[in-house]
């Protein structure tokens, strides 16, 4: 259970990461509504994610943080690729 939290975590502080960068804004065609809740996400969440690693042994609650943080980013990743090809309109043929 705690290297679900702790993926969680991670994976959303990466897709706030993603979303508050211009060049994704402009695929997914929004706005930054709301930057300072984003920006906050992005701060506690992996905080959060470390809490509850340090209920495990500590060489294994390290090991499981930084593990998290590579499946979280993969996992934010793909989800922002699928969100922009989705947003992506189809071209008019002439």
């Amino acid at each position: 259970m705690t290297a679900f939290i702790a993926l969680l975590c991670w994976m959303f502080a990466l897709l706030c990461h993603g979303l508050l960068q211009p060049k994704i804004q402009r695929l997914l065609g929004v706005g930054c509504k709301h930057k300072a809740l984003l920006q906050g996400l992005r701060l506690v969440l992996p905080l959060a994610a470390l809490a509850v690693c340090m209920r495990q042994p500590m060489p294994l609650a390290l090991l499981l943080w930084l593990g998290m943080f590579s499946l979280g980013g993969l996992m934010a990743g793909g989800m922002l690729s699928v969100a922009s090809v989705r947003a992506r309109k189809p071209r008019v043929e002439v």
